[in-house]
């Protein structure tokens, strides 16, 4: 089969069309997302917020409600929940995280063992995105777009609490308020990862290819762009190659985006010695001419 046939060729299905778009929509919103947790060291919080999920998603299972919804309120309660432990009980934020992500997917994973579908368990950690419907494909174009344009709208405001926070707070920026909307964010595209990716792999879409952008350049825009480039060409292989081969789709994904890293380290360590090599130190440059007088005599 030529390249042209191993990529059409699925498309010829309507659950391919819907697992491609839907597989579009996370790989551009999850590492856009996630240049932001890396830079605000919020990888942490994000992974917790991963597994926590499960237990809003058990419960919309079980009472027949929106999976989107129901893990987006489990985010949130997550994140009330680490609030409370550490303003009002006192403990670490890493312990408060801890806590609070362990706790709620302990809680969900004996929901979805409740489910009469055995599977259930499987799709939801490992995710299956062969299975999204229309509305599915809908909600997570709405909510990938809604997050890449905010984060459009809002970059310089993001680079400046981002990278000088103390700054911004002097010029009158709410920087709580912009540190809530990016948990939010993050929330968001943790959340309709699940279908593609599932509760375990989500972490790694959102934060690999964004540590593989930043790994390649060190502009913010630019990370953006490769970052949300990474994610898509992840994305789409790691289904085109589950269709193929016969692989979980999820951990498919998963060990590509993984992949982007090392390939982008090799890359930036090659560069690196490549200028070296090419560059002429003082010494060398002025030992130049004696050595070709040298030679010459």
């Amino acid at each position: 089969m030529s390249v042209a046939g191993w990529l059409t060729e699925p498309l010829a299905y309507p659950f391919m069309q819907r697992a491609c778009a839907a597989t579009l929509a996370v790989g551009v919103a999850a590492p856009v997302a996630g240049v932001w947790a890396t830079t605000r060291r919020l990888v942490y919080l994000t992974d917790a917020m991963s597994h926590a999920i499960l237990a809003g998603v058990a419960a919309a299972a079980l009472l027949g409600a929106s999976l989107l919804v129901g893990g987006l309120v489990a985010a949130m309660a997550m994140a009330l929940l680490v609030a409370v432990l550490v303003i009002h009980v006192r403990l670490s934020e890493d312990s408060a995280i801890g806590v609070a992500g362990q706790g709620l997917f302990a809680l969900g994973i004996i929901g979805v063992s409740q489910s009469a579908d055995p599977r259930a368990l499987t799709h939801v950690l490992f995710g299956n995105p062969l299975t999204v419907t229309t509305a599915d494909v809908i909600a997570e174009l709405v909510v990938a777009g809604l997050v890449v344009l905010a984060v459009a709208t809002s970059l310089p405001l993001l680079v400046a609490t981002t990278f000088d926070p103390a700054h911004a707070r002097t010029l009158g920026v709410r920087t709580g308020l912009v540190d809530t909307a990016v948990i939010v964010a993050l929330g968001l595209v943790v959340v309709i990862s699940l279908t593609t990716v599932g509760v375990l792999m989500a972490l790694t879409l959102c934060i690999a290819p964004a540590a593989a952008a930043r790994l390649l350049s060190l502009r913010i825009r630019r990370v953006l762009f490769l970052a949300a480039g990474l994610g898509v060409a992840a994305g789409l292989a790691g289904l085109m190659a589950s269709y193929h081969l016969g692989l979980p789709a999820g951990p498919t994904v998963g060990v590509l985006a993984a992949t982007e890293v090392a390939l982008a380290a090799l890359i930036r360590s090659a560069g690196t010695r490549f200028r070296h090599t090419g560059r002429v130190s003082p010494g060398e440059r002025a030992a130049g001419p004696i050595h070709r007088s040298a030679g010459q005599r």
